[in-house]
């Protein structure tokens, strides 16, 4: 409208010049005007424009966090659920599990024991449930048949907190955060301390 009104202005009192042969108005000067208005008229458009796409944005972008945030987890604490102690034995007891959204069968019938301190390495195909593995033991999803035990308790009585913070798991879906490469090794524990490991033994911290 600041545009409109201000061409139009420019026009009618330039053209009332023209015709009445006043301050040596032409054809010429009423252009130039019009142009200088235009030019003048413009960032305060942008301003608009821009304002109201970042109004837009804004209200897309909090719509989806709300979303995102309402949703609820479908693995919950139990009632009777205590706080983890893992010293490390780990059973898998004829468990199965498929992917709710897909319908694969990623286990069936799967045992595994291991030890407390023992190192595993579990190999095979794409898509043979390695992932699947840890995913269960972190309770990241919860299995339709058999059990989990971690040193002998099922893994539904433990608190999913205590649990998972005290299991390092390395994804295969790489994703960094826009930030430091520090801060992304600190996430999760953002007061962890700094050390240089070649010179220091490694402390749990």
């Amino acid at each position: 409208m600041l545009i409109g009104v201000s061409t139009l202005c420019t026009i009618m009192i330039g053209g009332l010049y023209y015709i009445n042969h006043e301050h040596n108005i032409s054809i010429g000067t009423i252009v130039e005007f019009i142009v200088y208005v235009n030019m003048l008229t413009f960032p305060v458009s942008a301003i608009g424009l821009t304002a109201s796409m970042v109004q837009r944005a804004a209200a897309s972008s909090q719509k989806r966090l709300n979303e995102f945030l309402d949703i609820e987890p479908e693995v919950k604490d139990s009632l009777s659920a205590k706080e983890a102690v893992i010293e490390g034995t780990v059973d898998f007891n004829n468990v199965t599990f498929t992917y709710p959204d897909t319908g694969i069968v990623a286990l069936k019938d799967f045992n595994l024991h291991i030890q407390k301190g023992e190192k595993v390495a579990i190999t095979g195909r794409t898509g043979s449930g390695k992932t699947t593995i840890a995913q269960l033991l972190l309770r990241i999803y919860d299995v339709q048949e058999g059990n989990i035990q971690l040193d002998k308790a099922p893994l539904t009585h433990l608190q999913l907190h205590s649990l998972r913070q005290q299991i390092s798991y390395v994804p295969q879906d790489v994703f960094l955060f826009s930030d430091t490469v520090e801060n992304n090794i600190r996430f999760g524990i953002p007061n962890a301390k700094k050390r240089q490991w070649w010179k220091q033994p490694a402390l749990q911290e």
